[in-house]
């Protein structure tokens, strides 16, 4: 993740944030046009994202709820002005999945991330705050006029019964040499169907890899006997429909 000193007004942040921000460096590690990371470099060292008001709330709850399994960060404060919401985390020791010291290995990448799949949807569900992200996605395409006839001609029922990232790809999940450390940018989790999930994962394989050479090491490390072909072609062509 790239590091970039940038100057920083902390008066424009909310008081239970800025405290935080109080004598530190501060760099900017962006990676997406709608939110802005911030790494806080002080007496205690977090990440701050800040994205317009409204957006961050799921991020937040999910991130709390996974760090009660030790799968998340610590979500150090929450907070929202008239105009954005800000997102303070601890930080997690360790490189995200994209970075080259796990590229160069992508046999074992492969595998570790296909079981740290495994592992997150074993977690139970009771008590997460967000219970039908299927319904929710199909709705968000409904509301942007897209047409899903070509998903309901698949013959699968969609089941939310797993704890989900909702966008399981490398550069969110943070490990210490292979060593699995936490979940991060949880703001499309909640409970939903593991191919969602399994989608992503096999999209991000290839995109970060440039091949589809290791996808079926990812498969077998997940568990083929929880894998129900048709429903990776649902969620591929939802997805790839949604955009």
């Amino acid at each position: 993740m790239k590091k970039t000193e940038v100057s920083f007004d902390i008066g424009t942040s909310p008081p239970a944030i800025a405290r935080y921000m109080q004598s530190a460096a501060i760099y900017d590690s962006s990676c997406s046009e709608t939110a802005r990371t911030l790494f806080v470099k002080g007496a205690q060292s977090a990440f701050l994202k800040i994205s317009p008001k409204g957006t961050l709330e799921r991020e937040y709850k999910m991130t709390d709820f996974l760090h009660s399994f030790q799968a998340a960060p610590k979500a150090i404060a929450y907070e929202s002005d008239s105009a954005y919401d800000y997102l303070l985390t601890e930080v997690v020791s360790g490189d995200d999945g994209a970075e080259q010291l796990h590229l160069e290995n992508p046999e074992k990448l492969a595998a570790v991330f296909g079981q740290y799949l495994k592992m997150l949807h074993s977690l139970p569900v009771e008590g997460c705050p967000y219970r039908n992200r299927t319904t929710e996605l199909l709705n968000d395409a409904i509301n942007k006029g897209i047409d899903l006839s070509a998903v309901h001609e698949i013959a699968y029922s969609p089941v939310d019964n797993v704890i989900i990232h909702g966008d399981y790809c490398l550069p969110n999940i943070i490990m210490d040499h292979f060593a699995f450390k936490g979940f991060i940018d949880l703001g499309d989790g909640g409970v939903g169907d593991r191919h969602n999930d399994l989608y992503w994962g096999l999209w991000t394989l290839r995109y970060n890899l440039k091949t589809d050479k290791y996808k079926d090491i990812f498969l077998d490390a997940y568990g083929r006997e929880k894998i129900d072909a048709a429903g990776l072609n649902y969620f591929t062509r939802l997805m790839e429909l949604a955009g």
